[in-house]
């Protein structure tokens, strides 16, 4: 059980990573975002760079997906690469390919009431390369569930990368801890 919550803990965080790619002094994502638009309008230049939205929609899909319980959902936001890696706070967390990220997001949800997700970033950062194919972010957040029916708080950190697969962003390394220490219930 208590492997679920520190799972269920950083699953969490990823809602609360939706809030890295938003417009902040340290999101050098957003910074990229606006040199590239500017580029664009003074040079006519391309824009390679993923925009903060791009990221932003990949966030809120699995967000979403998470929080309703939707397994599908949430692995549609995974690269399909059998390398692809999800992390946990211990060296015995540690997801590789599809397979096992899907079992290890069955086991999460079976830690907390849907509907209930919720996290607040008080540190975010994010960035991405000059080429438009790998783009990254961090968090460190405050984060509120439940679990039948009980509130309870936490705080969460977030890493990961991002990278095109079919034209679309899909998230290859997902890193999430919590302190080792179990939530507050209230």
């Amino acid at each position: 059980m208590e492997q679920r919550v520190v799972i269920l803990c950083a699953a969490l965080l990823l809602i609360a990573a939706g809030a890295a790619c938003q417009s902040s002094g340290t999101n050098r994502l957003a910074a990229a975002d606006a040199g590239n638009a500017n580029a664009s309008s003074n040079s006519g230049a391309k824009a390679a760079k993923p925009t903060v939205d791009e990221i932003r929609a990949v966030l809120a899909a699995h967000d979403k997906a998470l929080n309703d319980k939707n397994l599908d959902g949430v692995m549609s936001t995974y690269s399909s690469d059998p390398n692809t890696v999800m992390l946990g706070t211990g060296t015995e967390e540690r997801w590789t390919g599809p397979q096992e990220i899907r079992g290890a997001y069955t086991e999460i949800f079976k830690d907390y009431d849907p509907g209930t997700l919720v996290a607040d970033c008080n540190w975010k950062t994010g960035g991405a390369d000059d080429g438009g194919t790998m783009a990254w972010l961090a968090a460190s957040c405050n984060a509120k569930d439940s679990f039948q029916g009980k509130a309870r708080e936490y705080k969460l950190n977030v890493s990961g990368a991002l990278a095109k697969q079919n034209g679309q962003w899909k998230f290859v390394v997902l890193h999430m801890s919590n302190a080792f220490e179990p939530p507050v219930t209230k």
